[in-house]
């Protein structure tokens, strides 16, 4: 087993979280071709929040739908296949938002029912993020461990999604400390294989990080 109470480097990780208030864009898709049009003009925090969101339990969908789309294709569209194919995109390292808006629409495209009118709009929701820190610095693998056990879950997911997702660092902010301050590199490859998008249940994800941490650093 390691020794858990070693700083490594030092460099010290400090927790931050993010709200996602909502803002109306006042772009509404009636049918696909308009759903289509409005995923490829709405701006990437709009994408974010309808592929993502869903995560965190504010914004509930059905397990089997983990984002906004692939529920209204189902529900308002009723496009079973569309539906099951738009849920089934992914989201881990190292896809961007950019990429994962390009995937939707090719997905989309490949539909012979572009008019259909759906029963109800899906209205595109974008947001302005808003972030703040926790006041909690962990600077030991023990501390960082009890850190993930205790943070709110909207703290784990601007580390480990948004930052990365949106392009704000390269990789998950969790990977990247392990791997530069301990030369944990198998670790923080494990946990950037987590899919984001396989989560309806935020301390699932908790639990998932945590089991990781656990099976490689009490071994």
């Amino acid at each position: 087993m390691m020794n858990l109470d070693c700083q490594g480097k030092g460099i010290p990780f400090k927790f931050y979280a993010a709200y996602y208030p909502p803002i109306y864009t006042k772009v509404k898709a009636n049918s696909l071709s308009e759903l289509i049009k409005g995923i490829s003009i709405v701006d990437k925090n709009s994408i974010f929040y309808h592929v993502f969101h869903p995560m965190l339990s504010s914004h509930v969908v059905p397990e089997d739908l983990p984002n906004d789309f692939a529920f209204w294709l189902r529900e308002s569209l009723h496009d079973e296949y569309l539906a099951e194919v738009v849920a089934d995109i992914k989201g881990r390292e190292p896809l961007t938002i950019e990429d994962i808006r390009k995937e939707i629409l090719e997905l989309l495209n490949t539909s012979t029912h572009l008019d259909k009118t759906a029963d109800y709009p899906f209205v595109f929701i974008s947001f302005i993020p808003v972030v703040y820190p926790l006041n909690v610095e962990v600077r030991t693998l023990a501390e960082f461990m009890d850190a993930i056990a205790k943070v709110p879950v909207r703290s784990l997911f601007y580390h480990f999604v948004y930052k990365r997702v949106m392009g704000l660092s390269k990789r998950n902010d969790f990977t990247t400390w392990l791997e530069e301050n301990f030369g944990l590199i198998d670790l923080g490859e494990k946990i950037a294989k987590i899919d984001p998008q396989t989560y309806t249940e935020e301390e699932d994800f908790r639990r998932d990080l945590l089991k990781i941490l656990e099976g490689e650093l009490l071994k």
